[in-house]
């Protein structure tokens, strides 16, 4: 994650969840951003265009085809009625988030699924990856991108208590990063114990201006001059 993204997020200045790869469960699309520059909306497995904000999602089957350019994948199955986030809300945009984590593509990581992403190198973005879970509450798997590159995911456990077949949410993992390269990597893999079959219905990739060092220096200057003036009218 970039430095200046940090400083950001240590001042409350951007929504804290997205500046970190912790899983967290949904219940409404308010949750998540799909207001922006977005370069990419999958739904994987999906049928039908479903848009929600400035996002407007294509469709992508596990062997690959679909509508998607600039998307690789390869090793996973499909399940087009996997049930899970099945009812979010009555809203037009719960609704199409509802559709977009219905299907899913999975693999039991005897043949490893991967995906791989076409970037800018040097440019800005936040990563979103959609889940859900129509079946089992011990669900185990690792997510990783960008492995090689420091403070980016490293095999992070989605499993324990707050991963729960449900059909009243879902769950996300975003991550706000510099791209390095033209490739973005996203790999699942098993992670014991449990169900270790990993799977995921969806990603959306968005543009971010990232503030400069000087407006940065200039936001910690106000956060500062406020905190001293509420001390001086203290005393």
């Amino acid at each position: 994650m970039n430095s200046i993204l940090k400083t950001v997020a240590t001042l409350g200045l951007c929504t804290p969840v997205l500046l970190h790869a912790l899983p967290m469960v949904i219940t409404d699309v308010s949750q998540l951003d799909f207001s922006g520059d977005f370069d990419y909306a999958v739904n994987f497995n999906g049928s039908g265009i479903q848009t929600i904000g400035d996002a407007t999602f294509t469709n992508m089957f596990s062997n690959g085809s679909g509508t998607t350019t600039g998307v690789a994948i390869s090793g996973y199955n499909r399940d087009t009625t996997w049930g899970g986030a099945s009812n979010l809300g009555s809203s037009a945009d719960n609704n199409a988030l509802e559709s977009v984590m219905r299907s899913i593509i999975w693999s039991n990581g005897l043949n490893p699924g991967t995906f791989d992403v076409n970037v800018s190198s040097g440019t800005d973005y936040r990563l979103q990856l959609l889940f859900s879970e129509g079946c089992c509450s011990n669900r185990h798997f690792d997510v990783n991108v960008e492995g090689l590159l420091s403070e980016e995911v490293q095999g992070t456990s989605v499993g324990g208590s707050v991963w729960s077949s449900s059909s009243t949410q879902g769950y996300a993992m975003a991550l706000d990063f510099t791209a390095t390269d033209s490739i973005l990597d996203i790999d699942l893999s098993r992670h014991l114990p449990g169900d270790t079959n990993y799977h995921i219905s969806g990603f959306t990739l968005e543009r971010v201006s990232v503030p400069e060092p000087g407006t940065i220096s200039l936001l910690l200057m106000g956060v500062l001059g406020l905190g001293a003036s509420r001390r001086i009218k203290a005393a």
